[in-house]
């Protein structure tokens, strides 16, 4: 892919950040896979149990339409940062940090909220995975990606490893 000059030097930055991002995603894994592990179980146990206090059935899987919306607003630079933990899987500062740094260089580079387009998720329990159809600016036909979410004590995520995906997609660009 040619990058423009106009785009270069806002596009490196980026790059720098997403890259930085990305080592820090994976060196600041925890070793608390067990206790994650109990409160999985016992989130499944009370989504199983039915609905929340508002009535919404917890449990649902996720739509296209919710996994649009999600993915869409975790790119969106517009999106404040308060309002991530909501929409993303945060296991560590370093997936919040790449995430704004995606979004925000991103956009830059003419990939808007708006050129992801969900066409299909198959869900397996509290993961699912979205297949996305991401139109480039600069490519003439969209290309199809996999995003993993999960479901967060009853509200689906964009999981972390989506993060990291997206994140070390600005990175493979930007060399």
């Amino acid at each position: 892919m040619t990058i423009s000059p106009a785009w270069r030097r806002p596009l490196v930055g980026v790059v720098a950040l997403a890259a930085g991002a990305t080592i820090a995603l994976t060196g600041c894994s925890s070793d608390d896979n067990d206790s994650s592990a109990d409160a999985s179980t016992s989130t499944t146990t009370s989504a199983s149990t039915g609905a929340d206090q508002s009535g919404a059935d917890q449990s649902a899987e996720l739509s296209n339409a919710q996994a649009q919306d999600i993915l869409r607003k975790a790119v969106d630079p517009a999106t404040p940062e308060a309002d991530l933990d909501g929409i993303v899987e945060i296991t560590n500062p370093g997936v919040k940090a790449a995430l704004i740094g995606y979004a925000q260089g991103s956009s830059k580079a003419g990939y808007t909220p708006d050129i992801y387009t969900v066409k299909s998720v198959k869900a397996d329990g509290e993961k699912a995975t979205a297949t996305v159809a991401v139109a480039s600016p600069h490519a003439p036909a969209p290309v199809d990606m996999d995003f993993e979410y999960v479901q967060v004590d009853g509200t689906w995520k964009l999981s972390a490893a989506a993060v990291e995906a997206l994140a070390s997609q600005m990175t493979s660009h930007g060399r």
